[in-house]
């Protein structure tokens, strides 16, 4: 492995500790904003995270698929 190689390496191993601590630091910052609101919200009279998720969450509907019909004996 040449010299430009053996620094490569060692710059995408530095990047990928870098790109793993801004995530993990996102990630906790979620976390705490979620705790702090689920914390908050009743003492300041806010809808709870369960409403919010059913309000602002996935819009997920089913089709409608007719039974199929069983033939008893």
């Amino acid at each position: 492995m040449s010299w430009l190689g053996f620094v490569l390496v060692i710059l995408g191993i530095w990047l990928a500790f870098k790109v793993a601590g801004v995530v993990l630091r996102l990630i906790v910052t979620v976390l705490i904003v979620i705790a702090a609101y689920w914390w908050l919200a009743p003492i300041f009279g806010w809808p709870t995270l369960g409403e919010l998720f059913h309000v602002l969450g996935p819009d997920v509907r089913l089709p409608d698929v007719p039974m199929p019909e069983l033939k008893l004996p």
